[in-house]
């Protein structure tokens, strides 16, 4: 009896004891003086829409007592919210070490997407728009042209999605822009052709089309030959030769 026990006991002990520390640990931490910040900004595309500099002059403006105050009196939720309503952030986590530093670990936000409407603005991810920085321009796909509201999210973004999840397509289109009837002409990297999409309707088929003439036709004849591709039409492809 006593050896079924034991385990028992021994386990109800170790998580006791957790407990313990995890409260006594706790209970050290918030009795620290902030004595310093430090921002780690997590960044896996090395952008700089945002820097340590200025998070931590937010931080000061908002909270301009913080160095020296009891770590248990910063609410760090409402620090967090404060950081995530840059647009360029995409998460902010605050929490203090034993040695009274308050540390902050922020995600930015990736911009798969610029467009050039106004003052011009990122679009992440997530849909989620992100204003231009002063301090960075990101090497992204970039739109012109006639840019209505209505058609962003309904359908430059699936379009912008396709193209830069397809690993040849984000490697060869270079911008898009959208003319006075609402329909899109590609630009490429390579060849200075236009080609000529056309309303979004069954736009990943009009890719298949245009990726048979990449595989087959340009690699017969080279990809300078022609000025404008035009795949509005069910059936066919319609190529303008340079003069």
């Amino acid at each position: 009896m006593l050896k079924k026990i034991k385990p028992i006991l021994i386990t109800l002990a170790l998580l006791a004891y957790i407990i313990f520390t995890f409260a006594f640990v706790n209970k050290k931490s918030d009795a620290m003086l902030i004595t310093g910040i430090d921002i780690n900004i997590i960044d896996s595309l090395n952008t700089h829409f945002i820097s340590d500099s200025e998070i931590k002059k937010l931080i000061l403006k908002n909270h301009p007592n913080i160095i020296g105050s009891n770590a248990a009196s910063i609410n760090k939720e409402n620090l967090e919210n404060l950081i995530n309503k840059i647009p360029s952030v995409k998460n902010a986590e605050a929490f203090n070490s034993l040695s009274g530093c308050l540390h902050l670990d922020i995600e930015q936000r990736k911009p798969i997407v610029r467009l050039l409407k106004g003052k011009g603005f990122y679009i992440d991810e997530e849909g989620k728009r992100m204003p231009l920085s002063s301090n960075y321009t990101a090497r992204v796909l970039v739109i012109s042209g006639h840019i209505k509201d209505k058609m962003i999210e309904t359908e430059l973004i699936p379009l912008v999605n396709f193209i830069t999840k397809d690993e040849f397509w984000s490697s060869q289109i270079n911008q898009i822009y959208v003319d006075s009837n609402d329909e899109y002409i590609l630009i490429p990297r390579v060849g200075g052709q236009k080609i000529e999409l056309g309303k979004i309707d069954n736009f990943e088929r009009k890719f298949s089309k245009l990726f048979a003439l990449y595989k087959d036709g340009f690699s017969t004849v080279g990809w300078n030959k022609y000025k404008k591709i035009n795949l509005k039409y069910e059936n066919q492809i319609v190529c303008t030769k340079r003069q």
